[in-house]
């Protein structure tokens, strides 16, 4: 092979030049810190503000969360309501009808008054007070505004149902039935006007009617508890079928857990002679509101069964306090006998509700026996 011994290698270059494009983008670097596009300062990131609610969707909320049974969900939206729109009878209204099922007349009572005085021609406020004062005995200050929302509003059939209910109570049935059939021919599925058709052949003794009259309630309204509970009463006390009582009481509970569905319960198992379910369902009632008076006063009953004496005192004690006036005769004496049972010493608690049983009944078996035995020597 020839060698050209001659060649000499060239000395690599140790500048710059090299490095140029690294310089260049440097450089860039700089002029870019320097002047701080927008598009290259950090940006500040405030919170988006979030809508408040509107009324409406609350009243959507209650509306929904009526027709599943979500009795507690439906108050709180329309509690919501009034704090939004304090002017707005609706959710007042509403409210008291649904605190009438309930079987809390004061406050359902103070809630329609409460909407008529901010809308005293709005015809749903002034049915809701037509029915509480209804229920509470003052027939013909009900009947007055149910009338002044008909005039309002001759065509509704809610009005109509109401002016039923009440001529039911007075015992008018012919005039109940025509108010109620008008109710029908204009909203044949108007639920007032279905519950109170039951209503009407539940005073007239013709319990079968009742339950098909409640049948066509419930196939409309399968959410409200109280339907399931007025079937109950038929079958219990008008065809004494305790059974199918107890099917609808359960019933009632699985679409609204609440005091007043488990004090059905209870009371019906009671009557059915299930003195241990009885009490079961009575201390579940207690345990969601302990102020709850009928429960209080069941459970003493069911105890008493049991012959459990001294924790049956201690309910009756709370319930007849709770009741006040309402009270029955053999819840009365009861809690007598409970007395001198736990502790034949105590008669001195119990002559206080032996009297007070014969008071009501001079003739009074139980309370007599109880006052005899008082008498004994112990």
């Amino acid at each position: 092979m020839y060698l050209d011994r001659t060649y000499r290698p060239r000395r690599r270059r140790r500048g710059l030049g090299r490095f140029w494009p690294l310089i260049v983008l440097a450089v860039l670097a700089i002029i870019l810190y320097e002047q701080q596009p927008a598009w290259l300062a950090p940006r500040s990131y405030a919170p988006t503000a979030i809508p408040t609610r509107s009324a409406i969707s609350f009243l959507a909320d209650a509306d929904i969360a009526y027709r599943s049974g979500n009795i507690d969900a439906a108050i709180a939206a329309y509690e919501q309501v009034m704090r939004l729109e304090p002017a707005n009878p609706k959710p007042l209204a509403q409210l008291s009808s649904l605190y009438l099922i309930l079987q809390d007349l004061d406050k359902s009572r103070a809630l329609a008054e409460q909407a008529v005085a901010l809308a005293p021609k709005d015809p749903e406020a002034l049915n809701a007070l037509a029915r509480i004062l209804d229920w509470q005995g003052e027939y013909e200050d009900a009947a007055n505004y149910a009338m002044d929302a008909l005039e309002i509003d001759p065509n509704n059939a809610t009005a109509l149902a109401i002016l039923g209910e009440i001529y039911t109570d007075v015992g008018n049935w012919n005039g109940a039935e025509d108010y109620l059939q008008q109710a029908v021919d204009l909203d044949p599925e108007n639920v007032m006007a279905l519950r109170n058709w039951a209503f009407l052949y539940e005073m007239r003794g013709d319990y079968e009617a009742a339950i098909a009259a409640y049948d066509r309630a419930i196939a409309v309204a399968p959410y409200r508890f109280d339907l399931y509970m007025g079937r109950g009463r038929q079958y219990r006390v008008g065809l004494q079928d305790f059974e199918k009582a107890i099917e609808d009481y359960r019933k009632a509970v699985e679409v609204y857990a609440a005091p007043v569905t488990l004090d059905t319960l209870g009371d019906g198992l009671y009557y059915y002679g299930d003195f241990l379910g009885a009490v079961r369902e009575l201390r579940k009632a207690i345990e969601l509101d302990p102020t709850y008076g009928p429960a209080q006063v069941h459970l003493g009953m069911a105890l008493y069964a049991r012959r459990n004496y001294e924790d049956a005192a201690a309910a009756l004690e709370t319930g007849l306090a709770l009741v006040g006036d309402k009270a029955r005769i053999e819840q009365i004496y009861t809690l007598g006998l409970a007395h001198i049972y736990k502790d034949p010493t105590e008669c001195d608690k119990a002559l206080v509700w032996l009297r007070k049983a014969l008071e009501i009944d001079p003739q009074s078996g139980p309370a007599l026996e109880g006052l005899s035995l008082c008498q004994q020597p112990h």
